[in-house]
């Protein structure tokens, strides 16, 4: 999720409030859609940096890890999950 902030035209207290409840509900709201579904880029190349706790979809073909096409974590090499 990335969060860009609206502007803001408040000049008082009070409406700078309600401009501050809306901004929290929106970033609320983007945690809530955010944790119902994950969709991973299916990568044709390894990663250049790959960090412990990766977690990655290889194609199988360009870019096989070990085991095909699957789900992958990095942990000192790619250890294949699905």
């Amino acid at each position: 999720m990335s969060y860009i902030p609206s502007s803001t035209s408040a000049d008082t207290a009070v409406g700078l409030r309600s401009w501050l409840v809306q901004e929290l509900n929106r970033i609320a709201n983007g945690f809530t859609v955010a944790g119902q579904t994950t969709t991973l880029p299916l990568l044709t190349v390894e990663p250049s940096k790959p960090e412990i706790g990766q977690v990655v979809f290889a194609d199988g073909t360009a870019w096989n890890p070990g085991s095909g096409r699957g789900l992958y974590y990095y942990d000192a090499g790619w250890q294949h999950i699905a």
